[in-house]
């Protein structure tokens, strides 16, 4: 949450000629309603059902960047998913700009909360070794604009791409 993942999705996108695939946006559509609405409606457990089938249905897609949500890897079957789909990239910042990103646009139904920083640390203490776990890289974001973050990201992901093949 806060990293950056739609932004320089966007930008690697436009550097790969590859689409744009936003899960978020995937889940809203499959259920003509926002996520905010989703969560209220289902909560969380129903909207990791929803996110688990949009996934998985993404699988065997080729010339796509996907920006997943930050909860995605909570579930063994999306882990499995994201790794079948293609190369995943951990974009990371310090705890502090990760919130600040989050809490600017007040549209995160899990940080809707009497302490939004307590409810983020504790998501983002208990999601980093499964980021850490499923990740092929790590990139900090923090310091970087997104068009450069993009490019890093790219030129690492061609490295291993290229190892693979």
């Amino acid at each position: 949450m806060g990293c950056g993942k739609s932004s320089v999705g966007r930008r690697l996108s436009s550097l790969t000629g590859h689409r744009f695939v936003d899960s978020d946006e995937l889940v809203a559509k499959a259920e003509g309603r926002s996520i905010p609405e989703i969560f209220a409606k289902c909560g969380e457990e129903g909207f990791r059902d929803i996110e688990q089938r949009v996934l998985a249905d993404l699988v065997g897609v080729a010339g796509m960047v996907l920006s997943s949500g930050g909860g995605a890897i909570l579930r063994e079957a999306n882990r499995a998913a994201l790794k079948k789909i293609g190369i995943i990239v951990w974009l990371d910042s310090s705890p502090d700009v990760l919130f600040e990103r989050a809490i600017r646009s007040g549209k995160r139904p899990l940080l809707q909360t009497p302490n939004p920083r307590e409810t983020f640390d504790q998501l983002l203490s208990s999601r980093r070794s499964a980021y850490e776990a499923i990740a092929d890289f790590r990139f900090d974001s923090s310091e970087v604009e997104q068009e450069e973050a993009a490019r890093k990201v790219l030129d690492q992901a061609m490295r291993i791409q290229a190892q693979r093949s």
